[in-house]
Formats: C-alpha cells, structure tokens, sequence
C-alpha cells in the first residue's frame, strides 16, 4: 500500500491508541465543553503554541506517563489545572479528551507539546506526528527516534515505518528492524506493537 494512504492512518493511530477513551456522561461533556471551550478561547499564557520542534522541548528523562483518561474525562477543568500547575500526566490526559470532543488541532497538539516539555515522550510523538501534515517530516524523523530512545512504542513504530518507505530518510530495512524491535514495549495487543510487526512481516524480520 502506497505510503500516501498508511501514513495518515498512522499518524491518526499515534494520536487515539493510547486512550482506550470512553465518552464521558452527557453532564461531564457538558462541564468539559464548557471547560475546553473557554481555554480555546482565551488561549492562556502557559500553554505553548506547538510551533516548536518536540525534539528541541523533550527532556533526557522523558518516558511513559501514568495517567487517567476517566479522572480527566469526569473533571476537565481541574485536569486543565493541573496540567496548568506542571502536572505532565494531566496534560497528557487533557489532550487525549480535547481529541475526543473535538479533534486534534491546535490545542490538544499545545497540550501534547506541554506534557513533552514536562517529561512524557508519547506527548512529543504525538505533535510530530500532527506535523506530517506540513509534508516536512525532518523535525518528525528526530523526534520519533528521540522519543523512541526514550521508549515511547509509537515513536519507534513511526520511525521504522519511515525508514522501510524513505520518508523524510533514507531507505534502510536494517534501522528500521532495529527501531520496531523496539514498539512492543506495552505487549502484543498495543496497536503500535501490531503495526511494528506487519512493517517486520513485510521487509522479513
């Protein structure tokens, strides 16, 4: 399948696979609009644009969060406080349920690139993953492999599909084994660890 049609599908998979996310009840959405709608409105000063490259805000001890979907889902705008605060697991949190109310777009991809500044590599996979759409994928590529050195599964599993189609890179089936090797950190059902295997069946692992 020509990489035109698998890319978006992966990057819309990095985006929604982490959350196992269920719609909250119709008075939490009602609090949660109200909550969201606010903050895209009046876009506060300690949420950053995601301008940058992930790359560049990513710190040497990011790794996995440990968040709640429910807890965030049920309150958002205490979550939205707590992420103001420096909570990177809220943040995180926060994005995945902007994503599922809304859509990705500018303030989940702020919200991911705060969670990757305050140590959650999955956040910063996540912007470079929104950032393929620009057709510059130098600042994805160093981001992915970045983040996977971090042992974020959906960075390595975008990297090694990058490597084996030449996107953005050039074309190496050895560095891309070596990455998806890497993408089954959350065992065989995580949708990355899945992809990583069908990238391995196709260039023969």
């Amino acid at each position: 399948m020509p990489h035109r049609k698998i890319r978006p599908l992966l990057a819309a998979l990095v985006m929604i696979s982490a959350a196992g996310l269920s719609a909250p009840t119709p008075v939490d959405a009602a609090d949660n609009n109200d909550a969201i709608g606010k903050m895209e409105g009046t876009w506060p000063d300690w949420l950053p644009r995601a301008e940058q490259c992930p790359a560049d805000s990513m710190p040497a001890n990011a790794g996995a969060p440990a968040f709640s979907i429910e807890g965030c889902s049920a309150a958002a705008e205490q979550c939205l406080d707590r992420c103001r605060a420096g909570n990177a697991s809220d943040c995180y949190a926060a994005a995945l349920v902007v994503q599922r109310m809304i859509k990705t777009g500018p303030l989940s991809d702020a919200l991911f690139l705060r969670a990757c500044k305050l140590g959650v590599a999955s956040g910063c996979t996540n912007v470079a993953a929104s950032m393929e759409d620009s057709g510059d994928y130098a600042c994805p590529n160093r981001t992915y492999e970045l983040a996977c050195g971090r042992d974020d599964p959906w960075a390595c599993t975008m990297m090694g599909f990058h490597l084996i189609k030449g996107i953005g890179v050039e074309k190496n089936n050895d560095r891309a084994r070596r990455f998806l090797a890497k993408s089954c950190r959350f065992g065989d059902t995580d949708e990355a660890c899945a992809k990583a295997k069908a990238f391995l069946k196709e260039i023969g692992d």
